[in-house]
């Protein structure tokens, strides 16, 4: 099969699992035990934990990494520590999101509400992209935090963080208060642009190492701002995340951040490449790259995630029969209409398409194409022919 959903989750690397079963083997002691194979688990998991820390960037001494099962549970964290606040002290917390975050944080508002915590959606323009001027306007003086995903799941789209945080504290300066958490999605930034969390000024960011040939179940937070976290229990990761910690796991996502970042200019201009042959292809074809007007090149969106609308053609049933297998490809082509994230039709892309005011026919006729580092550009061409032959056979 053609694999075109990197997005969704990346194609493992075989040495990184081996490498991180041998450590499993190798350290069979809890973390937390007291004995000499307790402390040489610890040791590795602290090494794990340090050398990711050195990859994000310079930072404070006080930077902290704490390991999660997922790059979902690391949005939780900050977010639910919230709903702690509100029944701690029985303030009405307020938070800013994104009208386009992932699952994992949009998903958590309406509980978050029935726990005290009020929140406010704040809409991208229709290229995708916040306005920091509209998350200064929206700002309240009881805003305790806002979150800002780095890199669009479903187009791409690279938000202004860095300013961002200077709207929101020019704000809360005005307010006289002290600036709001700002936590950012980073699961699709890591090792695929530019990304440092300290640089940028935030207080917590959010990533998984399945979007970087790792393991699936491991993810990591990383704080620039302590916090007080709703779920409590053994006391490990430094209080934040409890339960046994995940040690080959820790260790497979150090190993592959450094393998993705070691290569990463080369990468990113194949990627790039990438970018420019799929767009080129679509936009001869009829079909709408999206954001609308989106261009091969425009920094302002990674050229790792491309949506677009293929009018006349339900962006399902599209997906589906690219999957099903053609003469182009007869194990089939695997592109999705949305975040693995989101198991209803409605929301698979649409909600983050509808933020941005494309219209309905469009949203629904849309799919996502995802490379990453195995995509040759021979299957971008196959890909294409296979799409132009059945959107032009499918459509109404």
């Amino acid at each position: 099969m053609i694999y075109l959903d990197w997005a969704s989750t990346s194609i493992p690397d075989r040495d990184i699992l081996v490498r991180a079963v041998d450590v499993a083997v190798s350290h069979p002691g809890n973390p937390s035990s007291p004995h000499a194979e307790g402390r040489a688990s610890r040791a590795r998991l602290e090494e794990a934990r340090k050398g990711i820390l050195a990859r994000l960037g310079p930072g404070k001494s006080t930077n902290y990494l704490v390991f999660t099962g997922s790059g979902s549970e690391a949005d939780a964290i900050p977010l639910l520590a919230l709903a702690r606040k509100a029944s701690k002290d029985g303030t009405r917390p307020h938070i800013l999101v994104s009208a386009i975050e992932h699952a994992a944080i949009h998903e958590e508002l309406p509980a978050l509400k029935r726990l005290g915590v009020e929140s406010t959606l704040v809409s991208p323009g229709s290229d995708g992209l916040l306005d920091p001027a509209a998350i200064e306007k929206a700002l309240r003086p009881e805003t305790e935090a806002v979150f800002v995903m780095a890199v669009n799941n479903e187009t791409g789209a690279i938000q202004p963080l860095a300013e961002i945080v200077k709207a929101v504290q020019s704000r809360a300066a005005g307010l006289g208060k002290r600036r709001p958490r700002i936590h950012a999605d980073a699961v699709q930034a890591l090792g695929k642009i530019p990304f440092s969390p300290a640089a940028l000024g935030l207080d917590s960011a959010a990533f998984a190492a399945h979007k970087l040939r790792g393991p699936r179940g491991v993810g990591a937070l990383w704080l620039g701002r302590s916090l007080e976290p709703l779920v409590l229990g053994g006391g490990q990761e430094g209080g934040i995340r409890p339960g046994t910690e995940n040690l080959q796991g820790a260790w497979a996502f150090r190993d592959c951040i450094d393998r993705a970042l070691d290569d990463f200019d080369s990468r990113l201009t194949r990627a790039r490449a990438l970018e420019a042959r799929l767009i080129d292809g679509l936009v001869g074809m009829g079909a709408l790259p999206l954001p609308l007007g989106r261009r091969a090149g425009d920094p302002r969106y990674s050229p790792f995630i491309l949506s677009a609308a293929f009018p006349g053609l339900s962006g399902e049933v599209f997906a589906r029969a690219l999957g099903a297998g053609c003469p182009e490809a007869p194990e089939g082509i695997a592109v999705s209409t949305g975040s693995a994230c989101s198991h209803n039709a409605r929301a698979k892309g649409r909600r983050i398409l509808e933020a941005m005011g494309l219209p309905d026919e469009l949203a629904f006729s849309s799919i996502r194409i995802s490379s990453g580092e195995l995509t040759r550009e021979d299957e971008i061409d196959t890909f294409l022919k296979a799409a132009h032959r059945l959107y032009t056979a499918l459509k109404t």
